[in-house]
């Protein structure tokens, strides 16, 4: 009796460790540039190079971050121009 339950507690303990499995992660819902927030009146959705379909979800928001990480650095770089 001893033993059934030590391999029990080993099996059950053993479990603990095991890797999980990987779940994909998949979204129904599509981001769309018209969607999102920033479109301005003279031209709304400027995508002329259609960026914006390009590869996924994920790839898109990338874009976007970078766009906006790029254009914080260009305004400080601007700003420290102007004030030299």
């Amino acid at each position: 009796m001893k033993v059934i339950a030590a391999l029990i507690a080993l099996v059950g303990s053993a479990a603990a460790f095991a890797p999980s499995a990987m779940k994909t992660k998949s979204s129904a819902v599509r981001v769309v540039l018209g969607d999102l927030p920033g479109s301005s009146d003279p031209i709304k959705n400027f995508d002329p190079l259609n960026l914006a379909e390009l590869g996924s979800d994920e790839t898109f928001l990338w874009f976007r971050a970078a766009e906006l990480k790029h254009s914080r650095v260009a305004m400080i770089a601007t700003t420290g121009y102007l004030v030299n």
